[in-house]
């Protein structure tokens, strides 16, 4: 991802989650982001123009992958730990 391409979508959710708190300051960061959308190349534009966004409700839920070269941790298959045959001790310590 060019660093561009990564302040572009930076912005982009922060003005998307904006948009569910002031609607008119979310037009104005909007306006702001014109000289970077322009700068773009038109492979980046054409990435971006691919996606689909669904309604945003929480800044945390945003962060997906627009495609495999762009975004996308590898992720592996979850680590199993054993049960421990014995009793756990300072559990609650731990828990406090």
């Amino acid at each position: 991802m060019t660093p561009r391409l990564r302040i572009y979508l930076e912005l982009e959710r922060l003005m998307l989650a904006l948009e569910n708190v002031d609607g008119r300051a979310a037009d104005a960061l909007r306006d702001a982001m014109d000289p970077i959308w322009y700068a773009l190349t038109e492979q980046e534009r054409g990435v971006l123009d691919q996606r689909s966004v669904g309604v945003i409700t929480d800044l945390e839920g945003l962060r997906v992958p627009v495609d495999d070269r762009l975004y996308c941790p590898e992720l592996g298959p979850p680590k199993d730990r054993p049960l421990p045959h014995e009793p756990i001790q300072g559990w609650r310590k731990a828990a406090a």
